[in-house]
């Protein structure tokens, strides 16, 4: 069943009850379906994914540009101070396959000097992009003064920009988070201080750095920072569906979107919201599709880490993500979770799938499934 997600008014089954001819491209401005021009650099579409830690390796990268509708991926967070001492760990965060282009390497530190100096690895091992991390809200990152911590610094912060800038060729972009509390929220001047430096991009996670992930992203604030400089804004924050996308748009006035959860539950999400930016009806995979997926990911995710209990820690990890919303889904990642191999990973699968056949569940993975 194909549907248009993005017409917030349907029917209780999830169809549309407005008529077929209104598309969701009716209330998005012409400017949100273009291309992102980061310097020498094109996004097309304008919908990126997000950095996620122990998630979004070259691996689980190269799996969702496969599906379409990603025009930037991004790596992991990558420690300035870890790479430029080359530590073997890091170099592996760090890694991108020759064929994926354009990709970010985001880097975090709170050294003018050792970020310019992994700013310059970063765009000798490939990068298109150099990503400036001041939106990582962790403890343990902000204790280092990195990540959200540097909101807090504007004065380090330029320097950081001007470090970075005058090291590489290739564009440098920001992401960053509202500010570090409701009563310090500096996001249009740390992009105005970006800019000046000579960032290409600013990407915005619609929260505080004291809000972390909790309440909901505040997409109508990032208008601010799009208010305040000439370079793209990205907007990021709760992006788990296509509605999401639009509304995010639509309240921020962003040039691009940035998702990283919604990709997790729904490896197929930026795909959906380029289609509907374009006016087309948004792909639905069948379950299969989404078994097929997952088989795909495991079969690639097989070579890597040296410990067979790290790389299945990983592997997990993202399959406890990628089978929410599936029918029976908390009894299979329990089974999942309890698997010793990526074989029984795969035969808990197959049984899994089998049983859906049997019971004639075919249809598209959908939010409305009961987790029984």
């Amino acid at each position: 069943m194909t549907q248009n997600p993005s017409d917030r008014d349907t029917t209780s089954n999830g169809l549309p009850a407005t008529s077929a001819s209104k598309r969701p491209t009716d209330r998005i401005p012409p400017d949100m379906r273009s291309p992102l021009a980061v310097g020498s650099v094109t996004i097309v579409p304008p919908c990126i994914l997000a950095p996620m830690e122990g998630i979004t390796d070259r691996h689980y990268r190269r799996l969702i540009r496969s599906l379409g509708g990603c025009g930037l991926t991004v790596t992991e967070f990558v420690s300035s101070e870890g790479l430029t001492r080359d530590a073997r760990r890091v170099k592996e965060t760090a890694e991108i396959d020759q064929d994926e282009h354009p990709v970010a390497v985001q880097i975090y530190g709170s050294d003018p000097a050792r970020m310019a100096e992994s700013a310059v690895r970063c765009q000798q091992m490939g990068a298109d992009i150099v990503d400036l991390n001041l939106g990582c809200p962790s403890k343990s990152v902000n204790q280092g003064k990195s990540g959200a911590y540097l909101m807090r610094e504007p004065e380090l912060a330029a320097r950081i920009f001007e470090a970075v800038a005058a090291a590489v060729t290739v564009p440098f972009t920001v992401k960053m988070r509202l500010g570090w509390d409701d009563d310090h929220r500096n996001a249009p001047q740390i992009a105005h201080l970006a800019e000046s430096a000579g960032a290409r991009m600013v990407t915005v996670h619609a929260r505080t750095r004291m809000a972390m992930y909790s309440g909901r992203a505040q997409w109508e604030a990032v208008r601010e920072v799009v208010e305040a400089v000439r370079i793209p804004v990205v907007v990021n924050g709760d992006i788990l569906t296509v509605p999401d996308a639009h509304r995010a748009l639509r309240a921020s006035g962003a040039s691009g979107v940035m998702a990283g959860r919604g990709v997790l539950r729904n490896p197929w999400l930026l795909l959906q919201i380029a289609q509907s930016l374009e006016g087309t009806e948004p792909f639905e995979p069948a379950l299969e599709l989404r078994h097929e997926l997952i088989v795909t990911y495991l079969d690639r995710r097989a070579v890597g880490f040296d410990r067979v209990d790290v790389r299945l820690g990983r592997i997990k990890k993202v399959l406890g993500f990628l089978t929410k919303g599936l029918p029976w889904g908390a009894r299979l990642r329990t089974s999942l979770f309890r698997s010793g191999s990526e074989e029984e990973l795969k035969r808990n699968l197959a049984d899994y799938f089998d049983r859906l056949r049997r019971d004639g569940r075919t249809d598209a993975f959908s939010a409305s499934h009961d987790e029984r």
